[in-house]
């Protein structure tokens, strides 16, 4: 009786932070006009100073990054997700010691236009990805779409969406991303890293993750193309 009870409370939970997702996704922003994404190809190509390295040596002209050394794909972020990662990296608000003097180096409209041009950009095709167990990827779809309420983990579709594409700038997109980056990425969140202010909601909710869990949630995410998360 105790565990139903946790399990209806769990539920009108997840229901309710669904719908304010909801409401969120509605607040998107469009990418930038034409003459920001051109402004943001050049500083993302070419740098802003010769001392340092541009934009698209580490995550690539195409936005595709470098997941085997831990590099994001930024190609499909929105515009205003990326635009606020770069001004936590500026300000400080976001520890990282790469990222944030090129930051840095930006002003806000810079950062704005690079975040314009990256989030342009068709998302890349992945054809090293390694194909997981059926079993895991199985897995990986319970969790993501339904969460667990034996653990408390909500769904991770509550804010990232039935299809991965994320929230604006609330929540990134997660389709097709490198396993190996989103894994990284829960165990930093499970060992109470927040990386930057929205980070409580992923250090919250990555607790509840076994091991095996974070396997198949990141095998899962990886394999999803844009498609409804639920369907072959």
């Amino acid at each position: 009786m105790r565990q139903e009870g946790h399990r209806r409370i769990w539920v009108w939970t997840g229901l309710a932070f669904g719908s304010l997702m909801a409401g969120l996704s509605q607040l998107a922003p469009a990418i930038g006009d034409q003459a920001s994404i051109a402004a943001g190809y050049r500083i993302a190509v070419n740098g802003v100073s010769p001392e340092r390295a541009s934009c698209a040596s580490c995550h690539q002209q195409n936005g595709a990054g470098q997941p085997d050394v831990g590099i994001p794909r930024l190609a499909g972020l929105s515009s205003s997700y990326i635009a606020a990662r770069l001004e936590y990296f500026a300000t400080g608000a976001r520890k990282d010691p790469v990222m944030a003097p090129y930051s840095a180096m930006l002003t806000p409209v810079q950062r704005q236009a690079v975040a314009d041009y990256f989030a342009s950009l068709p998302v890349p095709p992945q054809p090293d990805l390694v194909q997981a167990r059926e079993a895991t990827l199985d897995r990986g779809r319970t969790l993501f779409l339904d969460g667990d309420y034996r653990t408390g983990l909500l769904s991770c579709s509550q804010c990232h969406g039935r299809t991965g594409l994320g929230v604006s700038n609330f929540s990134p997109r997660l389709a097709g991303q490198s396993a190996d980056y989103v894994a990284q990425k829960l165990e930093q969140w499970q060992s109470g890293d927040l990386r930057d202010p929205k980070g409580i909601f992923m250090r919250a909710d990555a607790r509840h993750l076994t091991q095996s869990d974070i396997a198949a949630l990141a095998a899962f995410v990886s394999s999803l193309g844009g498609k409804e998360a639920g369907k072959p």
